[in-house]
């Protein structure tokens, strides 16, 4: 809810969706593909992936940075497998592989059905789409410096600081390899967020927030994770402080946390009409 609502007020949000920008349409086409994807995963329900095909075929319709997400699609599947090796018995290991399997199929030729007549442009086009591809190590920093550190960075400073302290909180967690493989909820979230960087890496532009659009929403989710730990902290040390009033706490925490997000609105709200 936190990281909806940051992406309801961002101003980089609300600049390309005022602009009428096609490269706006790139982040809902991302979150409902992988919401869709990520619940035929949880619950073995195949028209999920085919929903979730559906999406992921029609982004192919949208922006040009949006070619590059079936990568991370690939990266899901296989940590996905890796966690059902790692936790499931044999027998519950080997059906599960299946109905992950026959998903993952349905997903790939649905969206290869609804994005074939892009995919047959792409092809007899490639050297325009290829030819001015460029990566450099400047590019790489520009795009990733342009949350915080750039003349004028595209996270207000307030949002910034959560963003990556909930960057480095998750990155942490993932990192510690619980029951011997990566978190596969965190897997994803980092590769959609490097992944989604990957045009801005090859811009010559750089940093440049409209190629880099379809990594929004992963940003606000590390933003809200940093926010809900910080204030979740803030809770905890009232408590110790004043055990007595535990519902207090939360009373407190609840009303300061609403008087900074409306805050964060405002912000944003002049960071667009008037600066």
């Amino acid at each position: 809810a936190i990281a909806s609502y940051l992406a309801a007020v961002s101003f980089w949000h609300v600049s390309f969706s005022r602009m009428e920008s096609v490269a706006i349409i790139v982040p809902f086409i991302l979150v409902y593909t992988f919401y869709f994807l990520w619940k035929g995963l949880k619950h073995n329900h195949l028209p999920s992936f085919v929903i979730a095909g559906i999406f992921g075929g029609l982004g192919f319709y949208t922006h040009s940075s949006f070619y590059v997400a079936p990568l991370i699609a690939i990266v899901l599947f296989l940590n996905y497998w890796w966690y059902l090796k790692k936790d499931f018995d044999h027998a519950k290991y080997e059906y599960t592989k299946t109905k992950l399997l026959q998903g993952f199929v349905l997903f790939a030729l649905t969206a290869f059905v609804i994005a074939l007549p892009v995919i047959i442009n792409f092809w007899q086009h490639a050297e325009e789409f290829l030819s001015p591809i460029r990566i450099s190590a400047s590019n790489i920093l520009k795009t990733l410096g342009m949350f915080n550190f750039s003349d004028y960075p595209i996270l207000p400073w307030p949002i910034g600081v959560f963003f990556v302290l909930g960057f480095i909180n998750e990155l942490v967690h993932w990192l510690k390899k619980k029951h011997g493989h990566f978190s596969t909820v965190h897997t994803f979230m980092f590769v959609w967020f490097f992944v989604m960087l990957i045009p801005g890496f090859l811009s010559s532009t750089a940093p440049d927030a409209l190629l880099t659009i379809g990594v929004l929403p992963v940003v606000m989710i590390f933003t809200a994770r940093g926010i809900w730990w910080f204030f979740d902290k803030l809770r905890s040390w009232y408590g110790l402080h004043d055990p007595h009033t535990p519902h207090e706490s939360h009373a407190i925490t609840a009303l300061v946390m609403i008087i900074f997000l409306f805050s964060i609105g405002f912000m944003e709200y002049w960071r667009y009409f008037k600066f």
